[in-house]
């Protein structure tokens, strides 16, 4: 069975994601063991970890993108971990791995890019330099084409597309006046065309994926250089261009314009479940089942399987885990 792992971006986080696996399996404590170290070396005197964050119940402070994007990374990839501990995951049948924005980073990781030191302290410092760009706003909108948002939104200077999630859902970016008027705009359109539109205002404080984060933008990409790449095993789907890369360097070029570009993550599913590619099952790694959710958008029936707690683990093969 040829798959294909995909892994969550911001978002998908949630108050007590990861203790059971914790307390389950030494490997996934392990892995955060090294990450809390890791966190804290950056932290430096922080009342907070990511086990802390993760397995505690305040859902705000998770919230904070600062302490979200290395708690989802080090979820996605203490599952990750696991199964190919466990011998519930066989790499050599797995064709492409990708990530929705953050989760781009779990994929590098999991197709060998990048060490687990190096990948998640990149996400510390991205989530941190994230947390400080110039605020902004972000708005889904669902129900909409493609040429019919753009054809409103071309009337605002700071906004964008900042997500393709699906092919009826599509985030947009910017400056937080310029959103809202944005959002006004697109109801307005909505209603003109009496279409089944709506405008969801997110509850982030940053606008993600928008020019708005060039400054941030250049600060990390002098770390991606500092960081040793590796050519992958297994070829990665990257956000920038939605397609299967296998270079290092270009990996290396893309991830840089991830922060400022739009996160092409309907067209990364159309190539996942494109036929051609022989994919038969797509295994979601992290919390959550947004990706679940986005992937059965484009087709209901396509075998997604979301893997992010013990039980999950125990229901893929019980006999194993008993040894």
């Amino acid at each position: 069975m040829i798959k294909a792992i995909v892994f969550p971006g911001q978002g998908a986080q949630y108050a007590g994601m990861g203790k059971d696996l914790y307390l389950e399996f030494p490997k996934v404590k392990e892995i955060y063991d090294q990450a809390d170290q890791i966190f804290n070396d950056y932290y430096k005197g922080s009342e907070y970890s990511i086990s802390s964050l993760s397995f505690g119940e305040d859902e705000v402070t998770l919230q904070n993108t600062a302490y979200t994007q290395p708690a989802i990374l080090t979820l996605s990839i203490a599952v990750a971990e696991t199964l190919k501990h466990k011998n519930l995951l066989n790499l050599d049948s797995v064709k492409f791995t990708a990530g929705h924005s953050l989760g781009e980073f779990s994929a590098l990781y999991f197709s060998g890019v990048l060490s687990f030191e190096d990948c998640l302290k990149l996400v510390i410092k991205r989530g941190d330099l994230m947390s400080k760009a110039p605020k902004g706003a972000m708005s889904a909108v669902v129900g909409l084409s493609e040429n019919d948002l753009n054809s409103v939104i071309k009337a605002f200077s700071n906004v964008s597309v900042a997500n393709f999630n699906s092919p009826d859902q599509i985030v947009i970016t910017g400056s937080e006046n310029e959103v809202l008027a944005a959002n006004q705009a697109l109801e307005t359109y909505g209603t003109a065309k009496e279409l089944k539109l709506r405008v969801i205002p997110l509850t982030v404080v940053g606008a993600f994926h928008s020019p708005l984060m060039k400054e941030a933008s250049l600060e990390f990409s002098n770390l991606i250089d500092s960081v040793k790449f590796n050519t992958p095993s297994i070829p990665v789907i990257q956000n920038i261009s939605a397609e299967a890369v296998s270079d290092s360097e270009q990996i290396k070029a893309n991830l840089k314009l991830q922060m400022t570009g739009s996160v092409k993550w309907t067209q990364t599913v159309q190539k996942l479940i494109n036929p051609e590619n022989q994919i038969s099952e797509i295994l979601e790694l992290g919390p959550g089942k947004v990706l679940n959710g986005l992937i059965k958008k484009q087709d209901r029936r396509f075998p997604v399987k979301s893997i992010q707690s013990a039980a999950d683990i125990t229901a893929l093969n019980p006999e194993l885990l008993e040894a």
